[in-house]
């Protein structure tokens, strides 16, 4: 593909609100042109950290368009790694889905212990609440959609536990989401705000059962299994608030043996138990940036998220998000936030 070639994805109508561009240099200046690369995507996405598998890293260029608060940046670029961190998670205010979607060649997604490959015309997504890692092994074009975590977790409350899971290309309803993408970033420019909010709206719909309808996602999952899954997911959701909420009692409550719910969860290398504790710390974040409970103590604020013990909050706060509970909200102080 030639370096001046538009990605075919938004059919050469970006309205380049961000361009960014890689100095070809000489190869001793290879740090230089990936730490600016880096800087480009921090800028315009979020922070992380970037590496690069390349003797030579020479081409990265960066073209983004804004359609109804999701952000559709088109990236061409030389082979990279981008990992993000514990610590690149406490310092940013806002939380996103990231949907990589490669043109040429495929992709690999790592996130909770599951990994993925992303062909050119598969869904998957990333979660930025979470450490990742995102391979792209050749020279790539790729579009690279960021959608708000908060009006995706209103369609769907569970869907941080659906990250780095491929849906492939051949299932209809990830077809229908991406033709209608592609229509919104093509008309995008010509649509009044209430028309992008509604149509917003329409594509979260599609999402949603493009990402939930039984045998969209590329494993070995049953689909009874996966029915279970998701009704102790909406369970989790519904009572996360609840000191309560154990995997005995998702168990009981559900009629489900203890050991078929350990099994559920076991084949993706992970437990109940982490499950409710991560979407618990989400709810402290949320909490801790809202502005209704500014005046709240960080001890009442872990009662609020489910935890028993502030201390023990405190603990697994730090090590999911690199800070302090303390920290977190002074940093997010004065931001605008749901209560």
């Amino acid at each position: 593909m030639d370096d001046r070639t538009e990605f075919d994805f938004v059919n050469g109508r970006v309205s380049a609100v961000a361009e960014a561009k890689i100095d070809v240099g000489s190869v001793s200046r290879i740090g230089s042109r990936l730490a600016a690369w880096r800087d480009y995507l921090n800028t315009y996405y979020y922070p992380l950290d970037l590496s690069s598998p390349a003797s030579l890293f020479e081409v990265g260029r960066l073209s983004v368009q804004d359609v109804a608060s999701i952000r559709i940046g088109v990236l061409h670029s030389d082979p990279m790694t981008v990992e993000r961190h514990p610590t690149h998670i406490g310092r940013y205010g806002e939380d996103f889905f990231m949907m990589p979607m490669p043109s040429s060649a495929s992709l690999q997604l790592t996130q909770r212990g599951r990994e993925c490959e992303v062909r050119p015309g598969d869904l998957a997504f990333i979660g930025t609440g979470d450490p990742y890692v995102y391979k792209q092994p050749t020279r790539n074009s790729v579009a690279a959609i960021r959608l708000p975590a908060d009006m995706v977790r209103a369609r769907i409350p569970w869907i941080d536990d659906m990250t780095a899971l491929q849906r492939p290309k051949e299932q209809p309803l990830v077809s229908l989401f991406q033709d209608f993408l592609r229509s919104m970033v093509r008309n995008g420019a010509a649509l009044s705000d209430a028309q992008a909010d509604f149509l917003r709206s329409s594509l979260f719909d599609l999402l949603a059962l493009a990402l939930t309808t039984p045998g969209t996602v590329a494993s070995d999952e049953t689909s009874v299994r996966f029915a279970h899954r998701q009704r102790v997911l909406r369970l989790v959701e519904e009572r996360v608030r609840d000191p309560g909420l154990t995997s005995a009692v998702v168990a009981h409550q559900l009629g489900l043996s203890p050991r078929y719910l350990q099994k559920i969860f076991a084949d993706r290398g992970e437990t109940l138990t982490e499950v409710i504790r991560r979407r618990r710390i989400s709810e402290a974040q949320r909490l801790l940036k809202s502005g209704s409970f500014a005046k709240r103590s960080i001890e009442e604020i872990s009662y609020c998220a489910g935890f028993l013990d502030a201390a023990y909050f405190s603990r697994v706060f730090r090590q999911e998000t690199g800070m302090s509970p303390g920290e977190y909200r002074r940093m997010h102080a004065g931001k605008s936030s749901r209560g």
